[in-house]
């Protein structure tokens, strides 16, 4: 009896997991940043669950540090501080 209970156990769960999808990736991510911002928000609210939340985290961290540096590094010109002797 354990042995069909536990039978019918395994192959419940081989079923219910050959339908389920591989979790999008982290380019996936890079490239759908709005949709990642939102799977985020549904792990952090308990509504999404798996491997995606890794993905989309790190490509939301990742796509926040890149604008961070840029808003603090400007566009990437070079700074040329005024000479002394060329001020109006």
């Amino acid at each position: 009896m354990k042995s069909r209970v536990i039978g019918a156990t395994l192959i419940g769960a081989a079923i219910s997991s050959c339908g389920q999808a591989e979790p999008r990736s982290k380019q996936y991510f890079d490239t759908h940043i709005d949709e990642a911002r939102q799977v985020v928000e549904g792990c952090r609210d308990g509504s999404v669950r798996g491997g995606e939340c890794d993905n989309a985290e790190l490509a939301v961290n990742q796509t926040d540090a890149k604008e961070q540096a840029k808003r603090f590094l400007g566009d990437g010109k070079a700074y040329t501080p005024r000479q002394a002797g060329n001020a109006p």
